[in-house]
């Protein structure tokens, strides 16, 4: 049996599939867990969530995966709240008879994957720095608590974009809104912060180097963020393709290697600590 985290998939299916075939996936005894972002701007979503479901169908342990914020923009889309943009390339699911099955598969899906065995924990952008991951445990679950409530979900969805609140005081805690949009904002969006840990979310396309330059640093700088119980996890996160999965924090492993920005798919194998990677084929318009 092996475990692969796979960084973001964006709707490359075809790489998808080369790189399953590369590490020899076989559902009936491996495991695989995505780090968010399974569709947006790739070519292929529907091929690749009708994959995802049907493989968990058979498998249900074989499939697992978070949110992330084209995910997330997906759900909003579907559910009436926000307009799709020709980029997301979502016109395929909304039209598909699946709809209802992929609503329901990505309402399954947390904004943390933890494994109390294998001691890992899978996210998208990564875990506020003022949080351990019981903390994140908790707002993981609170969110998909409201998500699986069809009026406070449609609430959620319909007010969890926006860049304020950047920072995640006790004040905040007494709120509802607000309170959504951070941890929504700190799961699937975040890279960059200040040291008084305020995120950042005008310099996303810029280089940690520049960054600095504004004293913005990574959020992986701070904090230990991968500590549950007392003890030492290790967290993996997608969502940062500029990083190129550079990220030499203690206990921290970035996986996006940009696929739909024609770099390579990559996944990292647990059991080996082997990164895998196929080059990407697809060109975005």
């Amino acid at each position: 049996m092996a475990t692969y985290i796979f960084g973001d998939l964006h709707g490359c299916f075809d790489e998808f599939s080369k790189l399953l075939d590369k590490i020899k996936f076989t559902p009936q005894k491996d495991e695989i867990i995505i780090t968010g972002d399974i569709i947006g701007r790739g070519p292929k979503p529907l091929h690749t969530l009708n994959y995802l479901i049907s493989v968990k169908e058979l498998y249900p342990n074989s499939i697992h995966a978070v949110l992330g914020n084209h995910d997330l923009n997906f759900l909003a889309v579907a559910a009436g709240v926000h307009k799709a943009k020709h980029r997301d390339r979502i016109e395929a699911i909304l039209t598909s008879d699946k709809l209802p099955k992929i609503i329901d598969f990505y309402l399954d899906l947390p904004l943390l994957y933890l494994d109390k065995n294998k001691k890992i924990a899978v996210c998208h952008a990564g875990i506020y720095p003022k949080w351990n991951l019981n903390e994140a445990e908790y707002l993981s679950d609170f969110i998909r608590k409201i998500m699986l409530d069809p009026i406070d979900r449609k609430l959620l969805l319909s007010n969890m974009f926006g860049d304020t609140p950047n920072c995640f005081t006790e004040d905040l805690k007494k709120t509802d809104l607000s309170l959504w949009r951070f941890i929504i904002s700190a799961f699937t969006r975040m890279r960059l912060c200040t040291e008084d840990l305020v995120l950042d979310y005008g310099h996303s396309n810029c280089s940690v180097k520049d960054a600095q330059k504004d004293n913005l640093y990574p959020w992986f700088n701070f904090g230990k963020p991968y500590m549950y119980n007392d003890e030492e996890y290790t967290l993996f996160f997608g969502h940062w393709a500029a990083l190129e999965a550079q990220c030499n924090a203690k206990n921290i492993i970035a996986l996006d290697t940009g696929c739909v920005w024609e770099n390579m798919l990559t996944c990292y194998c647990l059991e080996t600590k082997e990164r895998i990677s196929v080059k990407s084929k697809t060109k975005i318009s």
